[in-house]
């Protein structure tokens, strides 16, 4: 590849390369709370009725030496298992119950009500979250889970949006304004004074995401040799494993909710600040025909990385003649409406993105419902990040040795089978819940490494910022459904586990329509994915044929 040569000159694993990658990395750690705060500034706690004494003066004198729980046992009826309910009250306080003779008395006799007068949370595990500030509990409950859906919505917006402005107008400018965005949204975010304008603020904060998310994916790769390609999508997937590591340490030592996005947010708006030190694609420049910026770029990199005998030799007909070829395909290929009709590039993003939806959709339905997977959340958190750093090493070594399309086909088999055993063991095995979940999620990591890999070797130079937020737009519609997936629960328990078994299991036909991958470098243009899978197909029908043959009686 021209570029590879041309990076080859100029240092291709210098100081450039480390503080991007360094910086970048950073920059996605810390962004990538966003998904999973609500698992903390949602938690529902325990809560019951406000407790009423209709009669209390007249019962004055009684009502001085009672307990809190002797006062709830008077107004609060209790549910199966012994515990206060959680969404009605009685009618009327039952002094009566204040007797011995009559401590069997059947709950379901006596009158009760919704809560009236609100309700009274337990704030021994957290003191304040967005369930206690709005009430979104009993009836509202279900609020909780739209807040996701709604938040995880935004990336639908803007996934799309940001791949089309990243190959219009660069990576850098939109990973900027994107960055500074997502920053000033979370300070206003964690003082939103209603739970709609809240939904609103999340919304646009992963909208702005996903086009971080985005550019900083396509300038980590576009920008690197690649021979530390596998390198580069470990790093980025262990940079996602400390992310929930420090989520988890923080909702730890801060238990309030509106404190807990200040911290998240405040060291994020720091870092975003250094990304105007980030060089632009070099890439994308000399496919877009950008030469002179493109030269300006890599003189630049050349003098950091200490190299600054190489920067006066650069010159704009070096470069022009390293990228003639792909500068005239370029021309021809580059419009939005070309791409929608060129059958290759469609069937390409259609089959990948589906990968893309399975895998996810099956994993976010267990990892925005952790509570449902242990008793301590704040444990439960940082054994997902525990769990995923050996798997997402392990990666490395499949990404550089494993062929692609057997490796996506095994983790999504075993994602779906993991989810399956869920069903058939009881919620109160908590451990062994637990242990099953963190296999899933060791699976799930290693898959959307792999995944990051396979469809950025599946995507070319002049639309990889566009492709990759298509994918994205498919990743958190995954996201999105599998929360929507949740509130269903209510109607039928195991259907949102049944999809999750399901789905990734179905999608593994799409493999059967993508090339293969291994060892390919990333290609530049349009053409150069025809030609790949051009190659592809008639290997495989010679592969067919000569199978035929040796299996044809003659």
């Amino acid at each position: 590849m021209a570029f590879e040569e041309l990076l080859q000159q100029v240092g291709d694993s210098g100081r450039f390369q480390i503080f991007t990658a360094v910086l970048l990395l950073l920059l996605n750690m810390l962004s990538a709370q966003h998904d999973f705060m609500e698992n903390f500034t949602a938690a529902i706690p325990a809560h019951h009725c406000s407790v009423h004494l209709l009669d209390l003066k007249s019962k004055s004198n009684i009502t001085t030496n009672l307990t809190m729980e002797v006062l709830l046992r008077l107004s609060i009826p209790l549910d199966p298992n012994q515990k206060p309910e959680q969404c009605r009250r009685f009618h009327q306080t039952q002094w009566q119950l204040l007797s011995p003779n009559v401590s069997a008395v059947n709950n379901t006799e006596l009158e009760t009500e919704p809560c009236l007068d609100g309700w009274t949370y337990d704030q021994s595990v957290f003191t304040s979250t967005i369930v206690t500030e709005w009430d979104l509990v009993c009836d509202f409950q279900s609020f909780r889970y739209f807040a996701q859906t709604i938040s995880l919505a935004g990336h639908l917006v803007g996934s799309p949006i940001s791949g089309i402005f990243g190959d219009k107008f660069g990576r850098k400018p939109l990973l900027v304004a994107a960055g500074l965005s997502f920053g000033i949204l979370g300070f206003a975010c964690a003082f939103a004074p209603s739970f709609s304008l809240y939904c609103l603020l999340r919304f646009l904060m992963s909208a702005c995401l996903s086009a971080l998310q985005n550019s900083s994916l396509a300038l980590l790769l576009e920008n690197t040799s690649q021979k530390w390609f596998p390198i580069i999508v470990t790093m980025k997937g262990l940079s996602l494993s400390a992310n929930q590591a420090l989520l988890a340490g923080l909702a730890y030592s801060i238990r309030d909710w509106h404190k807990l996005q200040l911290a998240n947010t405040l060291p994020y708006f720091i870092v975003s600040l250094f990304v105007c030190c980030v060089a632009e694609s070099v890439p994308w420049l000399m496919t877009t025909g950008k030469t002179e910026h493109a030269l300006r770029e890599l003189q630049r990199i050349a003098r950091i990385n200490g190299k600054k005998d190489v920067a006066p030799s650069l010159t704009t007909m070096v470069v022009r003649s390293k990228r003639k070829k792909e500068l005239n395909e370029t021309r021809s290929h580059s419009r939005i409406a070309e791409v929608i009709v060129n059958p290759t590039v469609v069937r390409t993003a259609i089959f990948a993105s589906s990968l893309t939806f399975s895998g996810t959709f099956c994993s976010y339905g267990l990892l925005l419902d952790i509570q449902a997977f242990g008793k301590d959340i704040f444990l439960t958190q940082f054994l997902l990040a525990a769990a995923d750093t050996p798997s997402k090493l392990f990666t490395c070594f499949i990404i550089r040795h494993v062929k692609r399309r057997p490796s996506v086909a095994f983790l999504l088999f075993m994602m779906g089978g993991s989810v399956m055993v869920t069903i058939f063991v009881p919620k109160e095995m908590h451990i062994l819940r637990l242990i099953i979940f963190l296999f899933e999620k060791a699976s799930y990591s290693t898959y959307i490494s792999l995944c990051t890999a396979f469809i950025s070797e599946l995507s070319p130079t002049v639309l990889r910022s566009t492709l990759q937020g298509f994918y994205m737009f498919s990743f958190k519609l995954a996201a999105t459904c599998a929360a929507l997936a949740l509130v269903t629960r209510k109607y039928f328990v195991h259907l949102p586990t049944i999809l999750y078994v399901v789905t990734p299991m179905v999608a593994s036909i799409s493999l059967y329509f993508l090339p293969e991958t291994y060892n390919l470098p990333l290609p530049n243009t349009i053409k150069d994915l025809e030609k790949r899978d051009r190659f592809w197909i008639k290997s495989n029908r010679n592969k067919q044929s000569k199978e035929l043959l040796e299996t044809t009686e003659v």
